[in-house]
């Protein structure tokens, strides 16, 4: 749960920058919903580490302010520059590179913003924490909020994570095909498969 300080700070930032924060605030919850319903069976990431999920997905298209094309630079280049109030500079260096890294390429070594981090936890945390949201950033796609809750279900036999999409929408197809394309940076940095299930 975010202190005051920072969901202060997350919300002048979204005031200033997000021309969307209905989406914003979609991703938020579906990408906690994943990270407290994967926790123990795929991760045992702290509660700060939650935090700097939340304030990703909160940040993840403030870039649009600039331009729609590579939007998740520009976000990090926000990030970076404005700074966010209660977060240490290294999780703002890890918030920013969540923004980042939502869409695209997977994080690089060589990748200038990526270098930034200090060290090998820092940059697992990055790949994993932006690959929740680009799953959820994915079952937003329409920007209809057609995902009104979620459940992960873990087949540890099987290495499959099943995600239960609960909507009253007949049709998914945008977020199913966007899904179909952003899920591969999460099953490769959690080592596991991804389906999708409508209930």
């Amino acid at each position: 749960m975010l202190d005051s300080t920072k969901q202060k700070s997350l919300n002048e930032f979204i005031r200033k920058y997000d021309l969307e924060p209905n989406h914003s605030q979609q991703v938020r919850k579906l990408a906690l919903l994943i990270f407290d319903k994967t926790q123990k069976s795929l991760h045992n990431f702290s509660d700060s580490q939650r935090d700097l999920l939340e304030a990703g997905a909160l940040l993840h298209d403030i870039g649009h302010c600039i331009s729609r094309d590579e939007h998740n630079k520009h976000s990090y280049v926000l990030i970076i520059k404005e700074k966010i109030q209660g977060f240490s500079p290294e999780e703002v260096q890890i918030i920013a590179n969540i923004a980042r890294y939502h869409k695209g390429k997977s994080p690089k070594k060589h990748h200038e913003c990526f270098a930034q981090l200090s060290d090998t936890r820092s940059e697992e945390l990055v790949k994993k924490l932006s690959a929740i949201i680009r799953l959820a950033d994915g079952l937003d796609k329409s920007r209809k909020t057609v995902v009104e809750d979620l459940d992960c279900l873990y087949d540890s036999f099987s290495q499959t994570l099943y995600i239960i999409l609960n909507t009253i929408f007949s049709d998914l197809t945008p977020e199913i095909k966007t899904l179909e394309e952003k899920k591969s940076l999460f099953e490769k940095e959690f080592g596991i498969q991804v389906e999708f299930k409508i209930s």
